[in-house]
C-alpha cells in the first residue's frame, strides 16, 4: 500500500522479544538514546504470537512516526517480522526500521524479502536511531544517517560502532527478579576478540571491516571495547541504591579477555570503584575465557561476589579446540574449574560435541572426557549455524548447509554422526538439556548461593552442598544416557528400528532424570524468598529461554500409506520430564492460498529408501494418519506443553510453515491478516527436518514461550 505523510509528533515505539524475567538491553539502550534527545520512546515486549495483534494495536494507538524492532537472532526473527508486516497491513504509514545482530548480518536479504521494512540500523544503534528520528521529524533525506542501510544502499558508515556507549538502558518500571530478589543485566563492553567461525559476534566483528571502509578508516584492532570502569560502577551503584538490585548479570561474551593480568587489573579497578560508591553485597554472573582464570583472577571474582561463571571451554579435546578456534588446553580448563569451585563459584560450560568437521569418533572422544567433569554443570550440544557467519559460508561451499532462515542447520557428512545428532536433539528436547528441566539445576545452584550471600533465612551451606551432590549424581545419569546414544548410532539397525530405539532411550532418560527435579526443587522450598507468591519457589524459577520442540508435520513415511488403519482411541505419548504430551488432533490444517494440496499418499519426492528412513525416524506418530490434512503430506503431531503461550508450528513436505497452533487447545493461534503476516514472515524459511536426510533431524527448534 502507498505510504501516507508522517503524522505530526515525535513518538517512537520500540518492540523486542523481552520476557518478564529479563530486560532487552539493546532495545533499552536505543530507548535511552531517544529519550536523551527529547523523543518519547515506548518499549513494547513481544514474546509469543498470541501477543501479536495486541502489540500492533498498542503501537497504532501510540501514533508513532517511527517504529523500531529488534531482530537479534533466527529464533525471534519470525515473530518480529510478523509484527512489522501486520503493522503495515493494519495501515501504519510511518517509518519502520529494524536492528540487532541478525538484522545487521542479514540486512540485504531482509530488505529484499520484507517490504514492510524501510531501513536497517547496523551495529550499535543507540546514536544512529536518534539521527534517523531527527531526519524523519525534519523531513530531511536519510542519506546522512550513520549506519543506516536502505534499499538505496549502505549510506554512511557507523562511527558509533567503534566507541563504548555512555548511555544507561531505559529500564522497565519494575526490575525483573530472581525469586523475589531484584536483578539486572548490564553490558560492560562491546564486541569480542574471538574469531570463532560459528559465532554471530565474530561475524559482526568481521562485518565491521565494511564500516571501516565506509568511514575511510584503515584496518584497526579487533576486540572488546570496554566501558570506562567509573561509568560502569555508576550504573551498578544506581541499580543497587535506587532499584534495590542485588543480582547482576554481565552479558558480555568475553569481557575479561584471554590475559589474566589484564583481567585482574580490571576486576581490581571495578572493586575499588564500587567500594567508593558504597555498593554492598551483590551476586554476580558472567562469562569468562578459561585462559584468564588464574589464581589471582579467581580471588578477585570471589571478592566481587561472583557466584556463577559460564566458561568458554566448548571442547574437551585438543582436536576439538583447534577445530573450533578455542584457546587453552583441556587439562588447564579442569584446573580453572576447580579454582572457581574452591571459592564457592559454580562454573558451567558447554561441550560442542557434534560439529560439521567432526566424525562420530570425535564426538566419542569428547564424551569420554566428561567423566572428569561430573562435579561441574556441563551441557552437550551440537554446533549451531548462524546466517552470515564464516561457518555458514564454509558449510554452503561444501554442500553441508540445509534449511533456510529460522530453519538453517547443517547436515553431518558421516551417517553415524547424523544418527547421533538426531538422537541428541531428541534427548535434549525430552529433558537432557538444562533449559528443559523445571527447575533448571544450574539456576537452583545459583539461587541457593544468592540466598546464602544475601543472608536469607533458611539459606545454609548444607543446602548448597546437597545441591552439589545432586548435580554430580544427575551428571552421571546424563553421561550414561549420552554413552548409550553414542553406542546406538553405530548399531546395525534399520531406520525404523533406530527410530524406535531412540524413543525407548528418550523414555528411559525421562524416567531416570525426573526424580531429580523434585529433589532440586525441595532445596529451594525452605528458604524465605522475598515477597509472597502462591507457587512454590521452584515453579517460579525459570530461564527466559525455554527450549521446546516443534514436533511438526512429518512426511509421507509417517503412516500416510495406511489411512483408516489406526486405533479409534490412539495412545497418548507422555514425556513427564518436560511436561509434554503428544495427542491426536482432529483439526485439519489450512495452507497458504498459494499452496497446492498434496495427496495424502504422496512421497514428497523421496525415494523408497528415504521414505523408509523418514518412517523410521517418526514411526511412533503413525496412529495419527487419518486426522491429518493433505497439506501436511502424511501425518502431524502436536506437542502439548502445559504452559500458557506454548505453540506448535506445522510444516509441509518442502519444509515450509503452513500453520501455527496453540499447544493447549490445538486451535489456530492466529487468524485473518495476523495469520497471513506470520506465514509471510516465514515464507522464505525452510526446516531441514523435512529435507529428506537419511535419518531425519528431529523437528526441533528452540522457540520462545511466555513466562
Amino acid at each position: 500500500m502507498a505510504k501516507q505523510p508522517v503524522a505530526s509528533g515525535c513518538d517512537v515505539v520500540l518492540v523486542a522479544y523481552e520476557p518478564s524475567s529479563s530486560e532487552h538491553l539493546g532495545i533499552r539502550l536505543v530507548a535511552a538514546g531517544l529519550a536523551a534527545a527529547g523523543f518519547r520512546p515506548l518499549v513494547l515486549p513481544l514474546v509469543t504470537p498470541a501477543q501479536l495483534e495486541a502489540t500492533v494495536r498498542e503501537t497504532l494507538a501510540a501514533q508513532p512516526f517511527l517504529v523500531g524492532a529488534s531482530v537479534t537472532d533466527p529464533l525471534v526473527a519470525p515473530l518480529l517480522l510478523a509484527f512489522v508486516r501486520l503493522l503495515r497491513a493494519r495501515g501504519y504509514a510511518g517509518h519502520i526500521t529494524i536492528g540487532g545482530a541478525l538484522a545487521t548480518l542479514e540486512r540485504g536479504n531482509l530488505l529484499a524479502t520484507h517490504p514492510a521494512i524501510d531501513s536497517v540500523v547496523r551495529h550499535a544503534g543507540e546514536a544512529s536511531i536518534v539521527e534517523l528520528a531527527h531526519a524523519l521529524c525534519a523531513g530531511h533525506s536519510l542519506d546522512d544517517v550513520a549506519g543506516l542501510s536502505t534499499r538505496m544502499g549502505e549510506g554512511k558508515g557507523n562511527p558509533h560502532a567503534f566507541t563504548p556507549s555512555r548511555l544507561w538502558p531505559l529500564r522497565a518500571a519494575e526490575p525483573p527478579t530472581l525469586l523475589g530478589i531484584p536483578k539486572a543485566a548490564v553490558a560492560a563492553s562491546r564486541g569480542c576478540a574471538g574469531r570463532c567461525a560459528y559465532c554471530g559476534i565474530a561475524a559482526l566483528e568481521q562485518d565491521l571491516a565494511r564500516e571501516r571502509g565506509l568511514l575511510g578508516l584503515g584496518a584497526g584492532p579487533r576486540g572488546a571495547i570496554l566501558r570506562p570502569v567509573d561509568d560502569l560502577a555508576d550504573e551498578v551503584a544506581a541499580l543497587y541504591h535506587e532499584r534495590a538490585v542485588r543480582v547482576i548479570q554481565l552479558v558480555d561474551d568475553n569481557l575479561l579477555g584471554p590475559d589474566p593480568r589484564a583481567a585482574r587489573a580490571w576486576l581490581g579497578d571495578l572493586e575499588a570503584a564500587l567500594g567508593k560508591r558504597r555498593v554492598g553485597k551483590l551476586a554476580w554472573r558472567l562469562m569468562v575465557e578459561p585462559t584468564a582464570l588464574s589464581e589471582d583472577v579467581a580471588d578477585a571474582l570471589a571478592r566481587l561476589g561472583t557466584l556463577s561463571v559460564l566458561i568458554g571451554i566448548e571442547s574437551l579435546t585438543p582436536q576439538g579446540k583447534s577445530a573450533l578456534g578455542r584457546r587453552g588446553r583441556p587439562d588447564a580448563d579442569l584446573i580453572a574449574l576447580r579454582r572457581l569451585a574452591r571459592r564457592g563459584i559454580d562454573p558451567m560450560f558447554n561441550v560442542l560435541a557434534v560439529r560439521p568437521d567432526g566424525t562420530l569418533a570425535d564426538t566419542g572422544a569428547e564424551l569420554a572426557r566428561l567423566a572428569e567433569f561430573d562435579d561441574f554443570a556441563w551441557d552437550v550440544i551440537p554446533v549451531a549455524v548462524w546466517p552470515g557467519t564464516a561457518l555458514a559460508h564454509d558449510l554452503a561451499a561444501n554442500g553441508m548447509l540445509v534449511g533456510q532462515g529460522a530453519g538453517l542447520a547443517w547436515r553431518p557428512a558421516e551417517a553415524e554422526a547424523e544418527r547421533f545428532l538426531f538422537a541428541l536433539n531428541r534427548l535434549r528436547l525430552g529433558g537432557l538439556a538444562w533449559l528443559t528441566r523445571q527447575p533448571n539445576p544450574v539456576d537452583v545452584m545459583f539461587a541457593l548461593r544468592v540466598a546464602g550471600r544475601l543472608d536469607l533465612p533458611g539459606a545454609t551451606r548444607d543446602r548448597i552442598e546437597q545441591a552439589s551432590v545432586l548435580l554430580a549424581q544427575v551428571q552421571r545419569v546424563r553421561r550414561s544416557i549420552l554413552d548409550q546414544a553414542l553406542a546406538l548410532a553405530t548399531a546395525q539397525l534399520s531406520a525404523r528400528e533406530y527410530g524406535q530405539a531412540v524413543e525407548a532411550l528418550a523414555g528411559q532418560a525421562a524416567n531416570r532424570l525426573s526424580p531429580f527435579d523434585e529433589r532440586f526443587a525441595s532445596l529451594l522450598d525452605d528458604v524465605s524468598w522475598p515477597g509472597t507468591h502462591p507457587a512454590r519457589p521452584a515453579r517460579r524459577l525459570s530461564s527466559p529461554w525455554l527450549a521446546h520442540g516443534l514436533l511438526m508435520a512429518m512426511t509421507a513415511g509417517c503412516g500416510a500409506g495406511s489411512p483408516g488403519k489406526h486405533d479409534a482411541n490412539p495412545p497418548i505419548f507422555q514425556f513427564p520430564d518436560a511436561g509434554v504430551t503428544l495427542v491426536k488432533s482432529d483439526a485439519p490444517l489450512s495452507a497458504k492460498p498459494d499452496t497446492q494440496p498434496i495427496p495424502l499418499d504422496a512421497s514428497c519426492g523421496l525415494g523408497d529408501a528415504q521414505t523408509a528412513a523418514v518412517d523410521g525416524s517418526c514411526n511412533w506418530f503413525s496412529t495419527l494418519a487419518d486426522s491429518v490434512s493433505p497439506y501436511t503430506c502424511g501425518s502431524m503431531a502436536i506437542v502439548q506443553w502445559d504452559r500458557p503461550g506454548s505453540y506448535a508450528v506445522m510444516i509441509d513436505c518442502d519444509g515450509r510453515a503452513v500453520e501455527l497452533l496453540s499447544m493447549l487447545d490445538q486451535t489456530p493461534l492466529l487468524t485473518g491478516d495476523a495469520r497471513q503476516a506470520w506465514l509471510d514472515s516465514v515464507a522464505n524459511d525452510r526446516w531441514p527436518c523435512l529435507a529428506g536426510q537419511t535419518i531425519q533431524f528431529m523437528c526441533y527448534v528452540s522457540l520462545i514461550m511466555a513466562q
